[in-house]
């Protein structure tokens, strides 16, 4: 995603596809539902921390006027002075376990106040394997702050009036006969206090009948000195039969000489609290199965971002990036550089005489032909219309032009699209091979074309290897 993301921004790929299918269009739609319209801001950096993209809603969150005032500058200007340690350690784990998710930072606006973020990142690595950018989300969470900062206020509010008014107090003797129980039961059980003294088994028979084993059990602990027990469990209301959650908290009392007095305790109403909790985890769930929906969607994106939609090879947009890291590898590690640049023969043709659709199974036929006989580390794209690009890691030209007409054999064993169509699938390839250091891409490329171009001439269902003593003409 982190390349994609890098190209749509900076414009490096000009996407010339002849194929306008609806996944095509598709793409574009989810890229502007999913990155553009996110609330949550996208951005992409080097290993350095410089922007190389970011959505417009990092600009609109950090007060830019657009987020080409931030690509090539440095991310940590948005943090306030005494986070960039934090997030120079942040970056280095980073790197180390590939990800870090959900670490809460102050960053900066523009006109430098300062707002609560939460951010995540994942380490972007190139085809080798070695890191090259960190693609981060960034989600403002000042609002989610005061939200919680107001709900700890209520609840300490709440704890405030029920510890001094609305608990219902009891206490009960050692043969479980109540002594004393506070008004506040009829409000809570609907039963008025002189009920429960006057009846002992009354507190039991109102406990919810799936919650009595449980609280039998409770009521059945010998009581120790200094032990507090509690318990939550579920009544039936007297007058309308309604459950109420209770939660119970028990202190046993002795006197001096370690005799067991009774039981002082305490029952509290939490239904409330039991639905707010119910609510939020059913909030959570939602939002969990939100979130594994939106991590899917990005799936797609990213694989339709870079994927060819007829053919399912790399498209030219990915092609361009991947030949740029290529090239620079290349030139590190002194390789050779080869690129086969191919085209389906008649295609024109084929579309003319038997429909576009036969021309489609056509391209398909030849597509997974390459994919099935490229190696791992090589890159196969469709470049264009009937025109494809293989990238060939550290393969010499005598290797590359065997490997081409390997693949040129295998594709002519493999037969047609249709039986009953009268003709075979075939391309003619065109393959330039250099030093990295001694080309540059743009003229590996112009050689490859080149190349194609004379083994057309030569008749094609061929494969010819750029000679530079070869003069270009008709």
């Amino acid at each position: 995603m982190g390349v994609f993301l890098i190209h749509r921004s900076l414009g490096l790929v000009s996407n010339k596809r002849e194929n306008t299918s609806d996944i095509a269009r598709t793409s574009d739609l989810l890229y502007d539902a999913i990155v553009e319209t996110s609330p949550d801001s996208v951005l992409v950096t080097d290993l350095k921390g410089r922007f190389i993209f970011c959505s417009k809603q990092t600009a609109i969150l950090h007060q830019y006027d657009s987020p080409e005032e931030l690509i090539g500058t440095s991310a940590f200007k948005l943090f306030p002075p005494r986070e960039t340690v934090r997030i120079a350690r942040y970056m280095g784990e980073t790197q180390e376990s590939g990800m870090i998710k959900n670490i809460e930072f102050n960053l900066l606006r523009r006109d430098g106040s300062q707002f609560a973020a939460e951010l995540s990142v994942s380490l972007i690595l190139d085809k080798s394997g070695t890191p090259f950018a960190f693609l981060a989300i960034v989600r403002d969470v000042t609002e989610r702050k005061w939200v919680e900062a107001q709900i700890r206020e209520s609840e300490a509010l709440y704890r405030v009036v029920a510890d001094n008014t609305h608990d219902w107090e009891f206490w009960q003797a050692p043969n479980d006969r109540f002594i004393y129980i506070s008004p506040s039961c009829k409000r809570i059980s609907g039963y008025d206090d002189i009920e429960f003294i006057k009846d002992s088994e009354l507190f039991s028979n109102i406990i919810h009948p799936d919650d009595r084993a449980g609280f039998a059990v409770h009521h059945q602990d010998t009581p120790e000195t200094g032990t507090v027990r509690e318990i939550e469990f579920r009544i039936l209301r007297g007058d309308d039969h309604s459950v109420r959650w209770i939660s119970q908290v028990c202190h046993p009392v002795f006197d001096k000489k370690g005799k067991f007095l009774g039981t002082r305790g305490s029952n509290r109403d939490i239904t409330d609290k039991k639905l707010v909790d119910n609510e939020l985890r059913a909030a959570y769930d939602q939002v969990r199965t939100q979130l594994h929906e939106i991590e899917e969607l990005q799936t797609i994106l990213r694989e339709q971002a870079i994927r060819d939609s007829l053919t399912g090879l790399y498209n030219r947009r990915y092609m361009e990036e991947a030949l740029r890291q290529e090239h620079a590898r290349a030139i590190r590690e002194g390789h050779q550089i080869s690129v086969v640049m191919l085209d389906m023969d008649e295609l024109k043709k084929v579309n003319d005489t038997y429909g576009h659709i036969v021309g489609d199974r056509a391209l398909q036929i030849l597509s997974e032909q390459l994919a099935g006989m490229t190696r791992v580390e090589d890159i196969a794209c469709r470049y264009g219309g009937d025109e494809f690009l293989i990238i060939l890691h550290n393969m010499p030209a005598r290797e590359a032009v065997k490997r081409a007409e390997e693949w040129r054999l295998k594709l002519g064993e493999k037969g047609g699209p249709d039986k009953d169509k009268k003709f075979m699938v075939t391309f003619t390839a065109g393959i330039a091979s250099f030093p990295a250091s001694e080309k540059s891409i743009e003229e590996i490329i112009h050689a490859a074309d080149i190349a194609l171009y004379k083994a057309k001439l030569q008749g094609r269902n061929n494969v010819l290897l750029f000679d530079e003593m070869d003069q270009v003409g008709p």
